[in-house]
């Protein structure tokens, strides 16, 4: 087969029939990209147990360390020689227009969806940008430790949907789209990627289609490599 791996996510959305949502309300905080993928998922069962939010819930970081704050403020008031300890400490001594010089303000839009302790960020400086880097959190890390994983939104969403259409965790694109027609068959990762995105902790994702054929290979490694191929007469 004659593998295109220079197709990009919406293209390959495209191909397996994930149209743009009527009902899909663009949110004007985001990329025009991210807005353009998210109207091709919302409510897709496919990607029911993607680390990606479907439905428009994005929110800054400064939202959470403040509720954080407010939630936990009667425990501080009975325990205040702990309050100094507390990483929300600095952050309450200022006020939030200050917060800047502690950590930048991210735009979350995502988590791993089996778990939640990583989350998945844009910075709030780089929303203007068409293809800004998105960043990670993990919940066991401070609130001021982000860290870059991937240079560009495309090569994040090209993961997104690599992972969901190499069942990562779950088996939900294998189910969804053997209900459409597709065939799911396991295979060996190929010896000549095309194009390999790389990520952080050695994780890299592949994706390429063979228009002959009508087939997708998806490839995903990590502490394992998951790939398939993807076909429908």
């Amino acid at each position: 087969m004659a593998m295109n791996y220079d197709l990009s996510a919406l293209e390959l959305l495209q191909i397996l029939g994930c149209e743009p949502a009527a009902d899909y309300e663009a949110d004007e905080r985001l990329p025009k990209l991210l807005n353009d993928f998210l109207s091709r998922i919302y409510e897709n069962p496919l990607f029911e147990t993607a680390d990606i939010w479907q439905d428009g819930m994005a929110y800054f970081s400064y939202e959470s360390i403040a509720e954080s704050i407010d939630e936990d403020a009667g425990y501080w008031a009975e325990h205040a020689e702990e309050w100094a300890d507390s990483e929300y400490y600095s952050f309450a001594e200022l006020p939030q227009s200050e917060w800047s010089t502690l950590v930048p303000n991210y735009l979350k839009i995502g988590s791993d969806y089996a778990a939640g302790i990583v989350e998945f960020a844009i910075l709030e400086a780089d929303l203007g940008q068409e293809n800004p880097p998105v960043y990670m959190h993990h919940e066991a890390d401070d609130e001021r430790t982000w860290k870059r994983f991937s240079d560009t939104l495309s090569s994040f969403l090209m993961y997104i949907l690599c992972a969901v259409l190499s069942c990562e965790t779950y088996e939900t694109a294998q189910e969804v789209l053997e209900d459409e027609g597709w065939e799911y068959i396991e295979c060996d990762k190929p010896e000549n990627i095309g194009r390999q995105y790389d990520f952080i902790q050695g994780l890299s994702v592949a994706c390429g289609y063979d228009a002959e054929t009508n087939t997708i290979l998806s490839v995903l490694e990590d502490n394992e490599c998951k790939a398939f191929l993807i076909s429908r007469e």
